[in-house]
Formats: C-alpha cells, structure tokens, sequence
C-alpha cells in the first residue's frame, strides 16, 4: 500500500493553508464507501467534457489519486474513453473531451476497481442548449437602465436554470473591479430582466465614473444524474449546457 503524501498546496504555502486541500491518498487506500464523488459532464457548444473529482470521505477530504488498480472511464455516443489525471494547484480531477454535445446524449461513467472486483456506474444525460440572444455585441446600458436577458428556453420538468450577470468597471486607481448578481432556479421561459440600479457596486465611490463598464451573462441548465448509491453520501453527478453572452457596455454617466 502507498502512503499518503504532501500536495504542492503543502509544500508551496503551508503558511497560507486556509481554504486548501493540503493531502492527496491514494484510491487503494480509501474504501469504496468511503470516496466522495462529484462526476458531471459539462458543454458549451461543440463538445462536452467530463470531469470526475474524488475525496475522502466529503467535500472539503482529502484528494483521491487512482492508484494503477482502479480506473475511471465514460462513454457516450458509443465511444469509450478513459479519464486522464489533471491536477493544478490546489486539486486533481480526471478529465475526457467528447465530440458531441446534442440534447439528451448520455453519458455512463464507470469507476472500475479491479482489487475489489467492483464497478460504480453513473449516469448522466445532456439538458438542451442554451443560445443566449440578448443582450448583443456593443450593447449598451446606462446603470439606471434594465438589462433584458433572452435566450432559447426549454419546457424540461427536470432541469434547472441558472444565471449569472457580471460588471467589470475601473476603479479610481485604474485596476479592475467586479460587480454583479447570481439568481438561481429562474423559469427556463426564455425572458429575464435585471434592473441595474438594483446592484450596489456600480455606485461604489471607488470605482472611476468616467471609465465604462463591460458586462457579461453566463447561464447554465442542468440536469441532475443518476449516481452510484456506492459513493459516499452528498456525492453528486450533473449534466450541464453552459453560455456566455456577448460582451456589453454599461455606462456609469450619462
């Protein structure tokens, strides 16, 4: 069996630990019952991209390497494709791109433990795409004004939309600073408005009246899967169509 090792996290800020993952062990080393999962498969437009992250126990455990035993592979479009190992700083998931991103394609993901003769499958199944319509390229909006969001809607009982708008303005010291607004589980009917003289951060004194703003919308459907009852429990498993709006302006003067 190996031992538990230090990540980079560790080694590279351990005087800066807060809100870091500081261990990766080994898969051999975990129970099956004892792996914590969030497996999801994610598209914005041409291709979909399954990603599966693994730890001990919950969320906020340790991160899972696959020992040379275990594997995890998907499929989809009757095409087979085993996860590879991607890692940045602070964590590791493994990854595969798909060249399908059609409404309703599936996806099974097989976690395959060949010490345990054990295989935990999940499924997963694409929402319909998501074309945001407006606002448009170059639009623009003064802060009082209102943001109308328009996209492509969907009558699925069994997805959730959610949206997010966000400001990029200048302060006084000419870096950049954010503002914006989340709103979750909205109708999926196609219309959204967002009055911006509602969002505190465009009166914000520190920020440069005269420099112009640049907004942006981000919208994602999801449809929730059907995971391994073998995960631990709060795993979790997600099918996502994900978009970007075009880029516009708000102005902070008339």
């Amino acid at each position: 069996m190996k031992p538990i090792k230090l990540s980079a996290c560790a080694l590279a800020i351990s005087a800066l630990l807060v809100g870091c993952s500081t261990s990766t062990t080994e898969s051999e080393n975990v129970k099956t019952e004892a792996i914590w999962a969030d497996i999801y498969v994610t598209s914005q437009g041409e291709s979909s991209r399954v990603i599966a992250e693994l730890n001990v126990s919950s969320r906020n455990g340790n991160n899972i390497q696959l020992s040379d035993k275990d594997k995890l592979e998907a499929t989809a479009a009757g095409v087979t494709k085993e996860l590879e190992q991607d890692d940045d700083f602070f964590d590791i998931d493994y990854r595969a791109i798909f060249n399908t991103a059609e409404e309703d394609t599936q996806f099974t993901v097989r976690f395959v433990r060949s010490e345990t003769n054990e295989t935990l499958e999940t499924t997963l199944k694409l929402p319909a795409p998501i074309k945001i319509i407006t606002p448009q390229k170059n639009q623009s909006f003064y802060r009082k004004e209102t943001v109308e969001i328009n996209w492509t809607p969907d009558d699925a009982t069994d997805t959730i939309l959610d949206l997010r708008l966000t400001i990029t303005c200048k302060n006084n010291a000419g870096d950049n600073t954010s503002t914006g607004t989340t709103v979750r589980s909205i109708d999926d009917d196609g219309s959204y408005s967002i009055n911006l003289e509602t969002l505190d951060g465009l009166v914000d004194p520190q920020i440069n009246p005269k420099k112009a703003c640049e907004g942006e919308v981000f919208m994602e459907r999801v449809r929730h899967g059907v995971l391994d009852s073998k995960f631990a429990e709060s795993s979790r498993a997600r099918a996502i169509q994900e978009r970007y709006s075009d880029k516009f302006e708000v102005r902070l003067e008339q």
